[in-house]
């Protein structure tokens, strides 16, 4: 049986049978305790023809599914082909060291350490580099971006959200020939084609934490196109090739700047600010005519929330985005949109809440909701949209930008005559750091648009101005939304949407300046009255 310091030759495999440990049966005794997750990576690797290892898997997860088990033989009969081979025995024992199933390396006799340092540090494959490099890649995709690559291959009409694992969506693509992965043989290429990943790459650089995979790929892609170029030697991809300090979420670093104990009393602060606001003019306001009117106090209006808390890169974003960074989840976002549905319930508005759109279906439902929920006995429509944003545009969760023009075109379009002059409000919450050492709303945010607004009774209110940052922490929310929500639930029933907005601003800057950090919310208005969200009594 092979010792530990066999491996330490330069060439320490012979064309005979040197692993007698290793044959058929050992195989059929090895895949009935192989967890499904570690076959379903052995198959990847070690299968030649990716249509074979997709068929075969597709009906090991279905049988799997039904029945909780499974006698796949999958290794089985991968073996009982691969032995006619003379290096199908370092193949196995490659696959397993790269899966780290440590056990059966042990089972089968051999040194872990001497076997990890043979295939690792001396750089020697048997298996094919790029896919390697592929199921390394599949082991640093989680549950949520797996989620977001099945997202981002739909927009390409790729359809893989039968598969469980990433492998088989890595196969899928094989198949499709949307990658292409040579066949590989120790010492020889067994076809003449070479690797063409650069559709995976430009997807999975739009991966927050797996840019450097992208960059991986690409570079193994250009060894094969080098002359001299030599795959034997290639370097082993670490297990985890991201630089952890380098990709640490932005969100934690808010908190280290933010801490909670900043919030709690800045938010009692809010609340003092809040008692010490002055309600001028009250009596005279009530009875002028140059007030929208509230036609039914128990339907007063259609309240739309769109919150874009997770985004995946998809094709047009790809394709157009130029230099830049994937967006990431906007934590904390969830309590705002809560905020909202509560307060603008409260208020007997219709609420209605959408996640996570599209950029076309995003479009299509504001319309939709705008055409069919909205009624002539209503007296106002407001849209809240909880987004990323640069200047003029918000984020869809496709990661395409979104015109606020194009959105608010939407509530003057000849399809919706029963909104013209009916008070239209558009609340946006969208952020933007321009300084990556700043910490404000994770990597985007709003600036403001610099057209004139030509639609009529139409309010934006955006979370910030121009050249100024938004807020926002995941315990709370952000600062635009949730002093928003607390200045319209005390004084709706005393002061107009305008006036409630500016004491937003006061409180928004004043909690700032305890902060010290800047923003400040920008008001845009071609309302032609003044617009109470109560009938005034």
């Amino acid at each position: 049986m092979l010792k530990s310091d066999a491996l330490t030759h330069s060439r320490w495999y012979t064309t005979g049978d040197t692993y007698p440990s290793i044959n058929i049966q050992s195989i059929i005794e090895i895949e009935k305790e192989l967890e499904p997750y570690d076959l379903i990576s052995l198959v990847f690797l070690l299968y030649d023809v990716p249509e074979t290892a997709l068929q075969r898997l597709i009906i090991f997860q279905r049988v799997y599914k039904d029945i909780g088990g499974s006698n796949s033989n999958l290794l089985q009969e991968w073996a009982r082909h691969a032995q006619n081979r003379d290096m199908w025995k370092h193949q196995f024992l490659e696959a397993l060291i790269t899966c780290q199933i440590y056990n059966v390396v042990r089972k089968l006799g051999f040194n872990v350490a001497a076997v990890k340092k043979q295939y690792q540090e001396n750089g020697e494959h048997f298996i094919n580099p790029m896919k390697k490099l592929l199921y390394k890649l599949c082991e640093n995709i989680d549950s949520e971006k797996l989620h977001k690559l099945k997202k981002t291959l739909s927009t390409y009409s790729i359809d893989t959200t039968m598969f469980e694992s990433c492998e088989l969506i890595f196969l899928d693509l094989m198949c499709r020939k949307f990658i292409e992965v040579q066949q590989y043989q120790y010492a020889q290429k067994i076809t003449g084609n070479e690797y063409n990943i650069e559709n995976l790459a430009k997807i999975i650089e739009n991966f927050s934490g797996l840019e450097e995979f992208a960059k991986q790929l690409r570079d193994l892609e250009a060894m094969t196109k080098t002359e001299g170029g030599d795959l034997h030697s290639h370097p082993e991809v670490p297990p985890s090739a991201v630089n952890k300090d380098e990709l640490t979420v932005k969100e934690d670093k808010v908190e280290d700047k933010f801490t909670h104990k900043m919030f709690d009393d800045t938010f009692d602060l809010i609340n003092e600010f809040m008692g010490k606001l002055t309600m001028d003019g009250l009596a005279t306001d009530k009875l002028n005519n140059d007030t929208y009117c509230i036609k039914n106090p128990s339907k007063v209006g259609v309240c739309y929330i769109l919150n874009q808390e997770d985004f995946h890169p998809s094709k047009s974003s790809i394709e157009s985005k130029g230099n830049f960074k994937p967006l990431d989840k906007r934590k904390g976002s969830t309590k705002d949109k809560l905020a909202l549905e509560e307060t603008m319930s409260k208020l007997n508005f219709e609420v209605i809440t959408r996640d996570n759109l599209d950029r076309q279906t995003m479009l299509e439902d504001i319309k939709n909701v705008i055409k069919y929920r909205v009624h002539k006995y209503h007296s106002m429509f407001m849209l809240c949209i909880l987004s990323h944003g640069i200047k003029g545009h918000v984020y869809a969760a496709d990661s395409v930008k979104v015109k606020v023009e194009e959105i608010e075109s939407l509530l003057d379009c000849d399809e919706v005559n029963h909104l013209r002059g009916m008070p239209k409000v558009i609340v946006l919450q969208a952020c933007q750091v321009s300084n990556e050492d700043q910490y404000q709303d994770v990597d985007l945010a709003a600036d403001g648009p610099k057209y004139y607004i030509k639609k009529s009774d139409v309010l934006i209110y955006w979370a910030t101005a121009p050249d100024y940052e938004a807020y926002r922490i995941e315990a709370y929310g952000s600062l635009f939304i949730q002093i928003l929500c607390s200045v319209i639930q005390k004084y709706a029933d005393k002061d107009h949407l305008c006036d409630l907005f500016l004491k937003v601003n006061y409180i928004v800057h004043k909690a700032c300046t305890k902060l010290c950090c800047d923003q400040l919310p920008k008001i845009e208005s071609t309302l032609k009255k003044k617009l109470y969200l109560k009938r005034l009594a």
